[in-house]
């Protein structure tokens, strides 16, 4: 491995390790907000955070991502940065109080104005948060990103489950959205600390990046957030609090595994030289994220159910299938993931956007048409095509970018899958048994114990695999590596204290 290859591991170890804690604790907090509130609650507060994250995406400003594309650092330059994403913050929060009644109207209930106006404080708190956080992700240093965010986090489990426990009512998920942001900007100061001052004289610099990306962003956010929009309208509250809830386990496995690589892939290709030596950097990197995330997602497939009864409570397994289906979506876009940073470093991003406006063109018609006739399995099956129809589009593009042929990616994703199928053969003769047993302390002993098997298995048949072909450098090799180096460093120290 080179130089580079170690530092991206090491980065993203770091900063997979972080929102794996984060998400941890994420997951835990909507297992006691669940027990605590009702489906009507969540899909109360889904319906504010969809108008949220589509108002936040339309305005998304990359500026971490441009500031790790540029040469060097200048005060001008996180002077602009602090700038542009105040402007965007105060922007977003206006629009959010401006759209407020207009969207209670809309579905017939005033709960969403006082709620619409308090998570727009979220936005605009993140836009205040110190820009030179990006020094130390230049120098693939993540451990002060890993101690934001689980102070963040442990503040927004505090704040959201007081709430909850004592007003019983959608409150608490709207405080805990919005104490995090708080915690975060107050963090960002104490390990980056600086004098913030307004200015744009850098602003050219963001031009290009901002500007596609942009358009990449308003199509993205359409995409993923029209169904939760349109599922109140023709189902209930409850449906799309169902939704809303498996959507976010599902989740998980990506934002802990591949939403951490996107920086250090970023810091990385624009490390590597031009030519044929990004095409097995890229090839390493699809291979490595669907090795990681895609056997969590196959477990909570198959175990949908009894994971639902022991995580939220048996009033939420009418939602199985919709989880099931969520984490099949969840799959298939974790190839298409890589595309973006490689993009984004060799100047392309409007490559990006030609991929979300077609997915789009065919999404948001086939989601229209299918919620409206099927509900919510309408949605699942809209989201199915649009990943598709993404994986796709990213396979083309990729071979434009960077010369690798679709059959090599396909290949590189494929090979990642190949260990599941034991995994898979274990789990389905194993799930009805676990499936049967009663809820309780001997069903969450069963269930982890089944799950952790299954991982097992599939990281036995995953380095069987890796050895039958010669042993590849890779994410295979980086575990054994790093395993050998605790092993010296434990027997090391035994023989110290000895």
């Amino acid at each position: 491995m080179t130089e580079i290859g170690h530092k991206i591991a090491t980065a993203s170890l770091w900063s997979m390790g972080g929102k794996l804690v984060a998400r941890l604790i994420d997951f835990f907090t909507l297992l006691l907000l669940a027990r605590l509130l009702t489906p009507e609650d969540f899909g109360l507060v889904a319906i504010a955070v969809s108008i949220l994250v589509i108002v936040e995406t339309v305005l998304e400003l990359p500026l971490t991502q441009a500031l790790l594309c540029q040469e060097t650092l200048t005060d001008d330059l996180l002077d602009t940065a602090f700038t542009l994403s105040l402007i965007r913050g105060g922007t977003i929060a206006a629009l959010m109080l401006s759209l407020a009644w207009p969207i209670g109207y809309l579905y017939d209930d005033m709960r969403l104005v006082p709620l619409m106006a308090t998570l727009s404080l979220a936005p605009a708190m993140r836009s205040l948060v110190s820009p030179r956080m990006v020094i130390f992700m230049r120098a693939f240093d993540f451990k002060r990103e890993f101690a934001i965010d689980l102070m963040v986090k442990l503040a927004s489990l505090i704040a959201a489950v007081s709430v909850a426990a004592t007003t019983h009512s959608y409150w608490g998920l709207a405080i805990g959205s919005v104490t995090g942001p708080a915690f975060a900007l107050f963090a960002s100061y104490v390990f980056a600390p600086m004098r913030p001052r307004l200015g744009l004289r850098e602003w050219r610099s963001f031009r290009d990046i901002i500007g596609w990306n942009s358009v990449s962003q308003i199509l993205m956010s359409f995409n993923w957030q029209l169904d939760r929009l349109l599922l109140p309208r023709f189902t209930s509250l409850s449906a799309l609090g169902a939704f809303s809830v498996a959507d976010s386990i599902a989740g998980i496995p990506h934002q802990v595994f591949v939403g951490p690589l996107m920086r250090p892939l970023i810091a990385g290709f624009a490390r590597v030289d031009e030519g044929q030596k990004r095409i097995p950097a890229y090839l390493k990197a699809t291979h490595a994220v669907t090795l990681t995330a895609a056997p969590i997602l196959l477990i909570l497939t198959v175990l949908a159910e009894p994971v639902l009864r022991v995580a939220v409570g048996d009033k939420w397994t009418f939602a199985a299938p919709v989880f099931q289906g969520l984490c099949i979506v969840s799959i298939l876009t974790l190839p298409s993931a890589i595309m973006p940073p490689l993009a984004m470093v060799m100047d392309q991003t409007r490559l990006v956007a030609l991929r979300m406006f077609v997915e789009f063109a065919l999404r948001a018609p086939v989601t229209v048409l299918l919620v409206i006739k099927f509900g919510l399995e309408g949605a699942i099956a809209a989201r199915m095509i649009g990943v598709a129809v993404a994986y796709l589009a990213s396979l083309l593009i990729v071979r434009r970018l960077i010369g690798v042929a679709v059959r090599a990616q396909l290949a590189a994703f494929l090979r990642a899958l190949l260990p599941s199928v034991p995994m898979l053969m274990f789990l389905f003769v194993l799930a009805p048994c676990v499936s049967a047993l009663p809820p309780g302390l001997e069903l969450l002993l069963v269930l982890g114990l089944t799950s952790v098997a299954a991982m097992t298995l599939f990281w036995l048949t995953a380095l069987a695999f890796w050895h039958a072909r010669d042993r590849p450098s890779g994410l295979e090799w980086i575990i054994l590596q790093r395993m050998e180096a605790g092993r010296q460093r434990f027997f090391g120290m035994k023989e110290q204290r000895s």
